[in-house]
């Protein structure tokens, strides 16, 4: 016969439950961008009317080694807004140059010039090989000191140009009550009110009439022919 305790398999003892808190841990939830407990997810600028030109008029281009910023690269020896600037004027007039990392984006002028720096893609120039694409985005910080300068002043001619905005409503013509008195028309009006003032307390027996005293002479006169 089996002894008892000899051959029985392993299992859970009867009657008891696993106890509340013991076996896989609680997921935890995962933090990011929409996820529950984490930071709300990033509105992204819509595009207006001015971005979208110069978007059109802006391109991307990678594999330029040496770039401003660039870790190793020795000052004076490092490539500058400036320098992408008169490589790619010849395209066209350069308004804005940013560099960021191993990226760059020239803003022109005119659409034309964008549309001509594209046929650099895939070209060398220098032991460059670069990779020039439109950009999806306008320069919002502009490192090129001479672009930002022509951006302001072409801002400037169009808001000459474009003069001060129309009202929305004509303006009435000033009435005869609104248009500024002149002097001798406030010192004729006052008068006109002290007048009348005069005349209603007169009316009103509220004013009373003091005779003026006598002149000096007489009173001279009166004392000698008293004295």
């Amino acid at each position: 016969l089996m002894q008892p305790g000899y051959g029985y398999g392993y299992g859970p003892p009867q009657g008891y439950a696993s106890a509340p808190g013991y076996g896989m841990p609680p997921q935890q939830p995962a933090y990011g961008y929409g996820a529950p407990g984490g930071p709300p997810p990033r509105q992204s600028r819509e595009n207006t009317a001015e971005d979208l030109d110069r978007i059109a008029r802006t391109i991307h281009v990678g594999g330029i080694r040496g770039l401003k910023g660039t870790p190793g690269v020795n000052p004076g020896e490092e490539i500058t807004e400036d320098d992408l600037a008169a490589f790619f004027g010849n395209d066209g007039e350069v308004v804005g140059v940013r560099i960021n990392g191993a990226n760059c984006w020239i803003e022109f002028a005119e659409a034309a010039g964008a549309i001509s720096a594209l046929a650099k893609d895939g070209t060398e120039s220098g032991g460059h090989h670069l990779r020039v694409s439109a950009s999806k985005t306008p320069i919002r910080s502009n490192g090129y000191l001479k672009g930002r300068q022509i951006q302001l002043e072409r801002a400037r001619e169009r808001a000459t140009a474009s003069g001060s905005p129309a009202p929305t409503t004509a303006a009435a013509a000033p009435t005869e009550a609104a248009r500024q008195m002149s002097v001798d028309e406030i010192v004729h009006a006052v008068r006109v009110d002290v007048n009348q003032a005069v005349e209603a307390a007169k009316a009103q027996g509220k004013l009373v009439t003091v005779a003026p005293p006598p002149p000096v002479a007489a009173v001279s006169a009166a004392v000698d022919a008293g004295g």
